[in-house]
């Protein structure tokens, strides 16, 4: 690794640091419970049926994804670049009696310590931030079984540029011109991807896509007044209506360009 690269390193590593004790607040909002709602709606219909499948949820910080599946039984190994990330997800384990049964490591995504081929499952819902050159997407599919499915969250391009173009127009011109590329901003680069370029990024690694869909910001879409969406304390039937009206919007191609991100589910071949 070079030393640019472990400057890059550190730097996400002490930003994730710095967001641990909080990140699980804005799950506790109503924009958060219904992207968590829908994400896991939609995760549901894609997990192994054996609960002896080998899960591996990368980049999977304070446990979002790995307490419910450790609560459904499955074998789960989470790994973070973020230490502080990954103790707050071992308090969360503890507390539900599931810690001694969850592998929890820290590492980068980009160089995943395990072997070709370890799981059957592969989640990563985030990390891709300064993944410029695609090593993390490679490495996930590397540590993926033949036959085995993975699910990742991707920067969708044209949301990109519709939300930055008013503040930088020249760079999303120029952005929206490449294929692919990467757009920077405070978080730094960030690897974006339109919906023509994932089929034949995802091809070069051996995983046929089995599905796209549009995740996240769908709250702005749908003119969801600011005192709802910040709310801790909300409307039962309207959340049930909008997580209904978010997920029929997920799987609605004709608007997965206003989608903040866009989340892919394969298989290995």
């Amino acid at each position: 690794m070079t030393k640019c690269e472990t400057g890059s390193v550190e730097r996400i590593r002490e930003r994730w640091n710095s967001h641990a004790n909080t990140f699980d607040e804005w799950y506790k909002t109503f924009t958060g419970a219904v992207e968590n709602f829908a994400d896991w709606e939609l995760l549901k219909t894609y997990l192994p049926q054996s609960k002896n499948a080998k899960i591996v949820d990368a980049a999977g910080g304070t446990g979002r994804v790995t307490l419910p599946l450790a609560k459904l039984g499955y074998s789960l190994t989470l790994c973070d670049l973020s230490p502080r990330m990954l103790d707050v997800a071992r308090q969360k384990l503890r507390r539900e009696g599931l810690l001694e049964k969850i592998e929890v490591l820290e590492c980068d995504i980009r160089d995943l310590r395990f072997a070709d081929e370890s799981f059957d499952f592969v989640l990563c819902w985030d990390g891709f931030t300064e993944d410029t050159e695609g090593l993390a997407i490679k490495e996930l599919a590397r540590v993926t079984k033949a036959g085995g499915r993975i699910s990742v969250f991707l920067n969708n391009k044209w949301a990109t540029a519709i939300n930055s173009f008013c503040e930088n127009p020249a760079s999303v011109l120029t952005l929206i011109k490449s294929s692919p590329s990467y757009f920077e901003d405070d978080e730094g680069k960030r690897r974006v991807v339109s919906m023509e370029e994932i089929g034949t990024l995802f091809d070069a690694i051996r995983i046929r896509v089995i599905d796209i869909y549009a995740v996240c910001g769908w709250l702005n879409v749908l003119r969801i007044p600011e005192t709802v969406a910040k709310s801790r304390n909300w409307d039962e039937e309207f959340f049930q209506q909008t997580t209904e009206m978010v997920l029929k919007l997920s799987k609605e191609p004709s608007v997965r360009g206003m989608s903040r991100h866009l989340v892919l589910y394969g298989e290995k071949y």
